[in-house]
């Protein structure tokens, strides 16, 4: 039997956290803010009557009540705080001015981040001009890309600029499970984009930034220079930047695949490994203050609390740290109040707390996996280790750092298979060498900041922190080049998602509690997880499909058959790794295909047991679907018209309706995102004349033929 009177805090978050999903989730479901305050308030009488009857009558065979009435109480808080919390249209937002502005008066929400075509900022828009001549305020953010100039490199956190440039409605994802860049801005608050040139917007000689924020990110820039300076360079410069200070800006994407791919990605990631190292370090030298009397462990704790803060406050204040800081904290703050408590209780109270700073922290990966990754170290990690025990010690220690990272692979592994598609293999591996150097390298990185102001002593400390960040870096490329180092094309629906969460919260009461029938559920869940996965495979097996994409100025045509697939691109897609990454691969590794197929060039004449292609006809499952690129091919005059079923028009020559209707007979024109939008629209004012239909992939997204 659980005594849940030891997690109260696990009690609070499980339904407070649902309410926020649902607010989330059923974007069908109107949740009025009149609405949810009042069913708040009548929860919230009844809560209060319980109370007082409970308080009169001891009949404990009725708390079931107050339960049950607390679970929907915290439910209706988690909705009305996204309600609260300006996720929905307000009156006040931008999108009552977009069009009709003059111009926006906004200031930036983050240090810009420097990208290979632009530089990135997040801007808080203030206010708005429009047309009429009146000025209104308004409280919005959007996300800016500025044209890389003199003038925008000068721009940093907190400066006032004016935009003269309507920002656009971020657009959802034009292709099959593509990443949902505008769902997950949307729970970031954000709506709107914009691109500005050197032209479109103006600076103010004013800065209002968060004081917190600005000598954080001022520290932190001072930090990177003097890394620079130190002698720090290229890639051990990258990942000193990043898993000291967390600033993965510059973390070339090579690298960074590199780490993913050796299950080391978390190391270059400031988080609570971090913050435990500061925190153990520290600890142990203050081990003068460990003494029974009072006095002595608060001061002590204190110190550890306001060091771990101001570690934080050097990282720029990162999500990632600030969680990791905020567990921390309500584990110290129990020390000092001699109330240890239960950790697993300390981290529901800080993901609680968290919640209600951000419910879209809910839908953060990076919350869910950090989270998840500590429940499993601490409820699995001595069951684990117990598994073997070895005559020496230094083999039971090696075995006790493995079975930390088994611990939290088992528990993040749901996680990565559903949002990333993808398992490393020798996670124990690169962990069993990787924690030991990153441990080193984080301390070393401390003492080099320390003592940066010291001649030929900062350089030495410089120079080995230096070396080890080489090590590291080739330990990872070592692991990574090992046969099978990452299985890719893992994919798992949200049933299976559910089912395995389902099965790792039972492996957790497992642990703890040994009963048979838990065993029996877990078997259970496992043969759901078999017949959704048999049926899911049953249906790839049988699917013929024809995908169109669209990719701004790039053609990619996918034939699927079965489990197997042909996809047809220009040189640009094939030359672009990842054009292919971001736009299609989640689509195949969700259809099965992922890892049995080809791409081969529109040009190319080809015969496949279910597509064949020659000249610029293509044939599957007795479909005639013709290819246009307005070469001298598509206008060369037939004795015949060509019956085909569609046709595609793609690159970026002027074409014709009328002359390719001369040679071929079609009724359905589909014209690929690759054709220029001046060009679209002479096709469809001709294909409208032509009494033609048509499918403008650019504008309505990927084209499917069943």
């Amino acid at each position: 039997m659980i005594s849940w009177f030891k997690y109260p805090f696990i009690r609070l978050l499980v339904p407070f956290a649902l309410g926020i999903w649902m607010a989330f989730s059923f974007e069908g479901i109107s949740f009025g803010r009149k609405d949810v305050f009042i069913l708040l308030i009548f929860l919230s009488l009844l809560l209060i009557l319980l109370i007082l009857i409970s308080s009169l009558i001891k009949e404990y065979r009725y708390r079931w009540i107050f339960s049950v009435v607390l679970f929907f109480y915290l439910l209706t808080i988690g909705v009305l705080l996204v309600e609260i919390k300006d996720y929905k249209l307000q009156f006040n937002d931008i999108s009552n001015f977009c069009g009709n502005s003059e111009y926006y008066v906004a200031r930036l929400l983050e240090c810009p981040a420097v990208k290979d075509k632009s530089i990135k900022a997040m801007l808080g828009i203030e206010a708005a001009k429009t047309d009429d001549g009146f000025v209104y305020d308004v409280d919005s953010k959007i996300i800016a890309y500025f044209e890389k100039s003199e003038k925008s490199s000068n721009l940093a956190y907190g400066d006032c600029i004016i935009v003269l440039k309507n920002p656009e409605e971020v657009e959802k994802p034009p292709n099959p499970e593509q990443f949902d860049y505008k769902d997950y801005l949307y729970k970031k608050g954000v709506k709107y984009q914009v691109y500005l040139k050197s032209d479109d917007w103006l600076v103010l000689n004013h800065n209002d930034a968060n004081p917190i924020y600005r000598f954080s990110y001022f520290i932190r820039d001072f930090l990177l220079e003097t890394m620079k300076n130190l002698g720090i360079k290229e890639n051990e410069y990258a990942v000193a930047a990043a898993i000291l200070l967390g600033y993965d800006d510059i973390l070339p994407l090579e690298l960074r695949q590199q780490y993913v791919a050796a299950g080391a990605m978390h190391i270059l990631c400031v988080s609570g490994l971090h913050v435990g190292v500061v925190f153990m370090v520290f600890s142990y030298m203050l081990i003068f203050l460990d003494d029974k009397k009072t006095c002595q462990r608060i001061v002590k704790q204190s110190i550890l609390l306001v060091l771990i803060w101001f570690y934080a406050l050097l990282t720029g204040l990162a999500p990632s740290i600030l969680r990791a800081t905020i567990m921390l904290s309500f584990v110290i703050i129990g020390n000092i109040i001699n109330r240890k408590g239960v950790l697993l209780n300390s981290l529901a109270a800080s993901a609680f707390l968290l919640l209600c700073l951000n419910p879209a922290n809910l839908f953060d990966i990076g919350f869910l996996l950090s989270y998840v990754a500590v429940v499993g170290i601490v409820v699995l990690q001595k069951p684990i280790s117990r598994l073997f025990y070895f005559r020496f010690n230094f083999l039971n220690k090696i075995w006790e750092m493995t079975s930390v990272t088994i611990a939290a692979q088992i528990a993040t592994t749901p996680f990565t298979i559903y949002y990333f598609h993808q398992f490393p293999i020798y996670f124990w591996l690169s962990n069993l060498f990787m924690s030991p150097i990153s441990s080193v390298v984080i301390i070393g990185g401390m003492i080099m900041l320390l003592v940066f102001f010291i001649p030929y002593l900062n350089s030495l400390v410089a120079f080995f922190v230096s070396k080890m960040i080489y090590l590291m870096n080739m330990v990872v490329l070592g692991i990574e080049s090992l046969p099978y180092s990452i299985i890719k094309g893992l994919y798992i629906d949200n049933w299976q998602f559910l089912v395995l969460l389902l099965i790792l919260l039972a492996i957790l009461f497992y642990a703890e509690f040994k009963s048979v029938r838990i065993l029996i559920f877990i078997m259970n869940m496992t043969c759901v997880f078999l017949i959704i996965n048999f049926e899911n495979i049953h249906k790839q097996q049988n699917q013929k499909e024809v995908v169109i994409y669209s990719i701004n100025n790039m053609t990619a045509i996918d034939f699927i058959h079965g489990r197997s697939h042909v996809l047809l691109a220009d040189t640009t897609f094939i030359s672009d790794e990842s054009a292919c990454s971001y736009n299609v691969e989640n689509f195949l590794v969700s259809r099965g295909v992922f890892c049995n197929g080809e791409i081969l060039f529109l040009g190319d004449d080809f015969n496949r047991f279910f597509v064949k292609k020659r000249k610029n006809i293509v044939t599957f499952d007795e479909k005639l679907i013709g290819l246009s690129d307005g070469s001298e091919f598509c206008k060369k005059e037939l004795n015949y018209r060509i019956p085909l079923d569609y046709m595609i028009v793609y690159g970026r020559k002027r074409q014709s309706l009328s002359s390719l209707i001369k040679m071929y007979d079609f009724d359905n024109l589909i014209i690929d995102g690759s054709v220029p939008r001046y060009l679209v629209r002479e096709l469809i004012d001709e294909a409208d004349c032509l009494g033609i239909k048509y499918y403008d992939i650019r504008e309505y997204g990927a084209f499917f033929i069943q």
